[in-house]
């Protein structure tokens, strides 16, 4: 007899065993299958001992299959089965979430179950639904070969059993839940980790990035940063040209995996997916299938199938402040092997983002040090003038572009008695300011050594000058503070004159270190002078002081750059450059480049010039000199011995010229000047013609009348030499004029 207990019907079994609720619950017992095994096997091994049946099984019930979890006995084909709905009664069970007894299944319920009573010859069937919280999801059930009825206790036996099965498949769910929460939390910490140091990482590019002491080192710096903070191969820096897509490959980053294309450098044609990052202003990425498949993946014209493969590709693009597109940084093939994702785009653009600050500010600073350094270029000499009084050799370094260009400068200057003047300088600060500061001094040393004043006198002069170009720029002014640093520290110069003649050195010192100085036989030390205070403090007088030169000698004149940085002090450096100095060579332009890859391996932060200076003395047989007593009788003699003395030097060709100019210079000393009176010949790349006398009235040229009886003396040397001027001393005046050589006229000796 079948005997159907709390047989009230469900309503509709379809939509109990279709609920979406139900088949979840049903799924995530399943999904956990491992956890739950050793439980249901337990628990059907207790069903079979506590009714004494033949077989038990427990059953998932699904939305069109049922699915056998731990069972024993004949009934049970399989762990995992899958079976049909109509295979038993489970699905029954299920749907009316009641237990279900039968007794016998031939009774009137063999139809129900014929596939099951013909696999296993089941006649009897006892099952209990299996509930999750509220929802059935299987069912425990027994069964035997021959019929037997049930009683209540084993139903209720069985209804405990799959309670504390389910309480215990409860407890494992949970733990499951409670692993992947913590799963999901690991991979959030480690996310988060990973972002933490993705930011840190990203500090630490963006100071070194604005760091960089050029744009090329920016840009640079860029790239291997971009590399590091993604984890790709590959990581390419472009800047846009001209405003145009075809673009240059300014910095390049990849791993050894791509080390033979490193060397690769064929640009861009313009026609590549990096046209649209930089045309539209916006990141873009592409997984290796998109990347392929674009029809302008490879913007190299006929070099494409040379260009490294791109496994995956992310691009940002660097952006003004005004909105113009500087660039783009593109990423290619992830370390991991995975896709970029929207995390590596977010943190690629925010390096973007203070990359193309610093880039924007590196250009514009490279942009206004290549036009302070063609301003300098173009006021300092480029090359030196030819002096038979001094051999010379120069550099100039400039300071990095992101230092800025100074105000260093040197000079050598002829002056009149083949005497020629050497001048160092340095200009407080950077920039086009300090640069064309350095061309108004040059210009007004220049122009004041023209009239040969005293050492101790130009630097007074060019004293005043300085005050006065810190007056009309105002104390506040960029220019003024290219004179007067924030240190009180001002601008320096250093003046000296050599005289060939005497063999002699006349320096005077603005707040400059004194020159070093190799004698003959290679010993190098530093002059000893007074240094006077630096330009633009006013007040102050300086101090000429004479040195002797002996033949063979060399002077070193320098700015502080090229002695003293942040790693080393001056005094360090000084004792550097006397070292340096006294290193035998073969050539003053040998020595230079010798003296600065000693003392400047690395680009210089400040600006560092050197000159170097070998002094010849002049032979003295080419120096002739008389005095002359104040008598008009005297003029005759004295023209005689100048013309026997250009026919020694052999010379006849312009003793008639020499002879008017002494007669005309002499006269007017003993006329006009003050005894003693004293005239020098001296023959040098010019015959120079030098009349002396106590006075300090100087002459000047005028245009004399018709009817005049003089006026026209310095009129006529004036049209007759090359060249002619005044040059003051500490007491009188020399009148000087040179004259050139005839086109035959030899310097190798009298």
């Amino acid at each position: 007899m079948t005997e159907l207990r709390k047989a009230d019907v469900p309503p509709d079994p379809a939509a109990v065993l279709r609920d979406p609720s139900r088949l979840a619950a049903v799924d995530a017992v399943r999904a956990v299958g491992e956890l739950t095994e050793e439980a249901f096997a337990r628990s059907v091994s207790l069903a079979v001992r506590l009714v004494d049946a033949d077989t038990a099984l427990i059953s998932l019930v699904g939305a069109d299959r049922q699915f056998v979890r731990g069972g024993t006995g004949a009934a049970v084909r399989g762990q995992g089965e899958r079976e049909r709905l109509d295979w038993g009664f489970c699905s029954e069970v299920v749907a009316s979430g009641r237990p279900l007894a039968v007794d016998d299944v031939q009774d009137g319920s063999a139809r129900r179950a014929r596939l099951a009573v013909a696999a296993t010859g089941m006649r009897a069937y006892l099952g209990v639904p299996l509930f999750l919280g509220e929802l059935p999801i299987g069912a425990l059930c027994v069964a035997d070969t021959g019929p037997r009825p049930w009683t209540p206790e084993q139903e209720h036996a069985l209804e405990q059993l799959g309670a504390s099965v389910m309480s215990e498949v409860r407890l494992r769910l949970d733990a499951a839940e409670h692993g992947r929460l913590y799963e999901r939390a690991a991979a959030a910490a480690v996310a988060e980790r990973r972002r933490s140091r993705q930011l840190r990482d990203l500090a630490r590019a963006g100071l070194r990035i604005n760091a960089a002491p050029s744009l090329d080192s920016a840009l640079q710096t860029v790239t291997e940063e971009a590399r590091a903070l993604v984890g790709t191969h590959q990581s390419v820096t472009s800047m846009t040209v001209n405003l145009r897509w075809a673009q240059a490959i300014n910095a390049v980053s990849l791993s050894d995996k791509y080390a033979e294309y490193r060397f690769f450098d064929v640009p861009p044609a313009g026609e590549g997916i990096y046209v649209l990052v930089c045309r539209d202003n916006r990141p873009m990425r592409m997984t290796q299938g998109e990347l392929e498949a674009h029809p302008a993946w490879r913007g190299f014209g006929a070099y494409a199938p040379e260009h490294p493969p791109m496994r995956g590709w992310l691009a940002v693009p660097l952006i003004a402040s005004d909105g113009r597109n500087l660039g783009l940084v593109q990423l290619s093939d992830k370390e991991d092997g995975g896709d970029f994702t929207a995390d590596d785009e977010a943190i690629l653009v925010q390096l973007a983002q203070l990359a193309s600050a610093s880039i924007e500010k590196a250009a514009a600073l490279e942009n206004q040090y290549e036009i302070a350094r063609a301003l300098q270029s173009s006021l300092l000499p480029r090359q030196l003038p030819e002096h038979s009084a001094v051999s010379a050799a120069s550099r100039y370094l400039p300071a990095a572009p992101r230092a800025g260009v100074g105000g260093d400068w040197f000079d050598v200057i002829e002056l009149s008695g083949a005497r020629v003047a050497l001048v160092v300088g340095d200009v407080v600060g950077h920039g086009i300011h300090a640069a064309a500061t350095m061309g108004r001094l040059r210009t007004a040393v220049r122009t004041l050594a023209d009239v040969d004043p005293t050492p101790e006198e130009l630097l007074t002069r060019l004293d005043d000058l300085v005050n006065r170009f810190s007056a009309e720029s105002g104390a506040d002014g960029d220019a003024g503070l290219a004179f007067v640093g924030a240190d009180g520290i001002g601008t320096t110069c250093l003046y000296a004159v050599y005289d060939p003649v005497a063999g002699r050195c006349a320096l005077a010192c603005a707040g400059h270190p004194a020159p070093a100085v190799v004698a003959p036989d290679g010993r190098a030390g530093f002059l000893d002078l007074p240094v006077g205070p630096p330009l633009g403090v006013g007040g102050v007088p300086f101090e000429t002081v004479e040195v002797e030169v002996e033949e063979g000698s060399l002077l070193a004149f320098y700015t502080d750059g090229l002695v003293e940085s942040r790693q080393r002090g001056l005094d360090a450096g000084m004792e550097e450059l006397r070292q340096a100095l006294a290193e035998p060579c073969d050539s003053l332009e040998t020595l230079c480049d010798d003296v600065l890859k000693s003392l400047l391996p690395e680009p210089p932060t400040d600006d560092a010039a050197l000159l170097l200076v070998r002094p010849h003395g002049l032979d003295k047989a080419r120096v002739a000199t008389w005095d002359v007593a104040a008598d008009p009788a005297e003029v005759a003699r004295v023209r005689a011995r100048a013309t026997r003395m250009l026919e020694a030097w052999g010379l006849d060709e312009i003793s008639f010229v020499t002879e008017l100019v002494v007669s005309e210079l002499v006269t007017n000393a003993i006329r006009y000047g003050e005894p003693p009176v004293q005239l020098r010949l001296i023959y040098d790349r010019t015959v120079i013609c030098e009349v002396s006398d106590a006075s300090s009235t100087a002459p000047h040229l005028r245009r004399a009348r018709a009817f005049d009886e003089g006026g026209r003396g310095l009129l006529l040397v004036a049209r007759l030499t090359q060249r002619w001027g005044t040059r003051h001393a500490r007491e009188g005046k020399t009148i000087w004029c040179e004259q050139v050589l005839p086109a035959a006229g030899p310097l190798s000796g009298p």
